[in-house]
């Protein structure tokens, strides 16, 4: 019993991993929020701070351990946001980042149910038996993606501009750049397509979660968290791989 009991630990110490990747890239996304961004920024546009003082207010209930708490305030920020009079959310950061965050805690909720203790998990087949919360927030992943997506298409420099500022900064020490506004979107829908392949993950899409990692490293390759989960994907690929042959050879 005592074999058991230490077993089971190990396994939720194993998921509190798989919860902490989440809360780190919901983090990552308020840095990206709070830099200082030359096409749209809080000091442009009043409008948005009162909705971003809240998602702010989410995200630490979101550090707490408060989902639940932290569910509704990223969905009031969401509804101050459409109520921004002449702003185009279909292409807009703040609404794509706080659209992640509703789909990383609602992602949380299908791995781990709804309450704010993680008691209830005692084995690996109690994780994500919530499978509507898990679309749910592919949904809320989807509309953060697209928007940040129509902004590059729109908005994104031609190559050889890109080039020739990447050659600009050789020898710049890299804490010393200050990130184009293409390139914050680039990273915040980086890590949007790293939730998505999660979720795509936990609903046993094994190539679509591979596919949505890939995607997430060709627009930032420093992107570690979609580097540690693709090398992931492409062991469980491999490895149904050589059972699928074992079997061949077995018959």
């Amino acid at each position: 019993m005592a074999l058991l009991s230490k077993e089971l630990l190990h396994l939720n110490r194993k998921m509190k991993i798989v919860l902490l990747v989440i809360v780190i890239i919901s983090l990552a996304t308020l840095f990206f929020l709070w830099r200082d961004m030359s096409y749209k920024s809080l000091g442009q546009n009043a409008a948005y701070k009162a909705p971003m003082n809240v998602y702010t207010a989410a995200e630490k209930l979101m550090v707490r351990g408060k989902f639940d708490r932290a569910l509704k305030r990223y969905e009031e920020a969401e509804r101050m946001l459409r109520q921004i009079p002449d702003v185009d959310l279909s292409d807009d950061f703040y609404y794509a980042i706080v659209n992640n965050a509703l789909g990383t805690v609602h992602l949380r909720i299908g791995i781990y149910g709804k309450s704010d203790n993680d008691n209830s998990i005692k084995s690996r087949a109690d994780l994500a038996k919530d499978h509507e919360s898990i679309i749910q927030a592919q949904g809320f992943f989807d509309i953060s993606i697209n928007a940040y997506q129509k902004w590059l298409d729109e908005h994104r420099p031609a190559p050889e501009k890109i080039a020739a500022l990447y050659k600009s900064r050789e020898g710049v020490a890299e804490d010393k750049i200050e990130l184009e506004p293409f390139e914050r979107y680039e990273r915040a829908l980086s890590i949007s397509w790293t939730n998505r392949g999660m979720a795509l993950r936990y609903l046993g899409d094994i190539a679509g979660a591979t596919a949505a990692y890939e995607k997430a490293m060709e627009l930032w390759d420093d992107n570690n968290t979609a580097q540690a989960n693709l090398e992931s994907m492409r062991e469980v690929i491999a490895e149904e791989k050589s059972k699928d042959e074992q079997k061949v050879l077995d018959r």
